[in-house]
């Protein structure tokens, strides 16, 4: 059985950092939105006549890993560990769209995508939580990239409490500019500095009110202060998106990519190409339901 899914990538609407766990992931409140800029990826797993496992990873974007580095493969031998399935060979075949290293969750999505695909080929769909538990533990991300649609996320990200996000209405611009961001990285530049933390209450109760306008008025992120400085393309595109109309702009994640929200399409398109002529990707795209 061969099984194909389109995996998602998400922006965070609202970002903030908490405390530094002992399992050395940081505690978040984040209210993340699934969009249709997706990858495709393809699952197989045939019987091989061994009792050992063969996972092959094909991708068709240079510079992605192919071997034990990648998670999408972590994810093909944590599942066939939880589910004691072995004397298979797994292919996994990745389509890549969404920009790697940019705060878009590409790979949580490829992640999510192989378990799911693995589940439904093992007929392990009903297991719900225990396939979100395998998720969290291979990526903070994961089990959102999951279930998509719009959540509020705590703990490190895997505590899911989904938002409503049929009312968005809206067009979204997302661009990366310049090299990425590792997470790591990111991290290192918020820990130890004092900063006033920030409450994600006031978008929360936008979207759950269907405000889509308030809910523009209230994105934050706490790693663009310290992200900016250091990867000038950020503030550049928010720039250009809010020059050509949009209601909002934000770096997504760890950056350095950036979505801008708005109301008329063809802004959105108009701000697509400013940013193509200036060297970024742009993507224009819908939330996913």
């Amino acid at each position: 059985m061969y099984i194909k899914l389109f995996c998602p990538a998400k922006i965070n609407l609202f970002l903030e950092v908490l405390d530094k766990r002992q399992d050395n992931y940081h505690d978040l409140d984040t209210v993340m939105l699934a969009v249709d800029l997706c990858d495709l990826v393809g699952v197989s797993a045939v019987e091989n006549g061994t009792k050992n496992n063969n996972i092959t990873i094909t991708c068709d974007k240079e510079g992605v890993p192919t071997d034990k580095n990648n998670i999408a493969y972590k994810a093909a031998e944590a599942f066939t560990s939880l589910y004691e399935k072995s004397g298979f060979d797994i292919r996994i075949d990745i389509e890549k769209k969404i920009p790697v290293q940019a705060g878009l969750a590409g790979g949580s999505a490829d992640c999510a995508g192989v378990i799911k695909a693995l589940a439904h080929i093992f007929s392990m769909q009903s297991e719900r939580e225990k396939l979100l538990a395998l998720g969290a533990s291979l990526g903070a991300d994961v089990p959102f990239c999951m279930t998509c649609g719009a959540a509020r996320c705590t703990g490190k990200g895997e505590i899911i409490s989904p938002l409503p996000s049929d009312h968005l209405n809206f067009t979204f611009l997302v661009a990366k500019g310049g090299e990425g961001v590792s997470t790591k990285e990111a991290y290192a530049f918020m820990d130890g500095k004092s900063r006033r933390r920030q409450s994600s209450l006031a978008l929360i109760d936008c979207l759950l009110n269907k405000n889509s306008y308030g809910m523009c008025e209230n994105l934050y992120n706490a790693f663009e202060g310290a992200v900016c400085p250091i990867r000038p393309m950020v503030s550049r595109a928010k720039q250009i998106m809010n020059e050509c109309g949009a209601l909002g702009s934000l770096m997504s994640g760890s950056g350095p990519a950036v979505f801008g929200i708005f109301a008329d399409a063809d802004d959105a398109e108009a701000a697509r190409a400013r940013l193509l002529s200036f060297g970024y990707e742009a993507f224009v795209c819908l939330p996913v339901r």
